[in-house]
């Protein structure tokens, strides 16, 4: 038992110092496009504006997705135009995020026999037991969830105001990470671009891995 506790220390050990991890995050994301009728091909030249009067389209943290927004417009083949007056199209862009929901879990300490090797970190879930390796031993647990509503929305109008499509992208969980997640969401939205969806589509995203260096 000794020389298997000291075997899963080192895999922990390198799995850490390596910089590599078996977990993903993974987003359930709900999508929901409509585009304007008779329209074959949408114009290609665009700018991008705030959707909601008060953000302030000057601010680090909108100018930080809008240029998540426009690495992907620009696969797509779009354009994008400094001079409003060359512009085919205004892309109204929105997101945020708002708490829906919240939970406390508690559980009174309980005796376990056996002989067990584990973490704080079990199933995903934080307990009050430190590293423990004995035949008897006490455990309890406190969780505290807050689910967030995370979303994005996109709304393309002619410079004249006709609109010409509209994304909304949501997902919900415990993350407020918008700077990871908001990029996730958008990436998630440009292949419906131009496109009508009879009801809203839910696809599962995945974090990609960092390239190293």
């Amino acid at each position: 038992m000794h020389k298997l506790y000291l075997f899963l220390l080192l895999v922990v050990s390198l799995l850490i110092n390596n910089g590599c991890s078996p977990i993903v995050s993974k987003y359930r994301v709900t999508i929901d496009a409509i585009t304007a009728p008779n329209i074959s091909n949408l114009p290609k030249k665009y700018m991008v504006k705030a959707l909601g009067k008060n953000t302030d389209e000057k601010s680090l943290k909108f100018q930080y997705q809008v240029a998540s927004l426009d690495k992907l417009l620009q696969k797509e083949g779009y354009q994008k135009v400094k001079d409003e007056n060359l512009a085919q199209q205004i892309i109204f862009f929105d997101y945020g995020i708002e708490k829906i929901f919240e939970e406390r879990e508690s559980s009174e300490p309980r005796v376990t026999m056996g002989i067990s090797i584990g973490h704080t970190y079990g199933w995903g879930r934080r307990y009050s037991s430190p590293f423990w390796n004995e035949f008897g031993y006490y455990r309890s647990y406190n969780r505290h969830y807050i689910y967030y509503n995370r979303y994005v929305t996109l709304l393309a109008k002619e410079p004249k105001g006709k609109e010409l499509w509209r994304i909304d992208i949501s997902s919900v969980g415990e993350s407020k990470n918008l700077k990871k997640i908001i990029p996730l969401l958008l990436e998630a939205s440009t292949p419906y671009i131009g496109k009508n969806t009879k009801e809203p589509v839910k696809v599962i995203i995945k974090e990609k891995e960092a390239k190293k260096e």
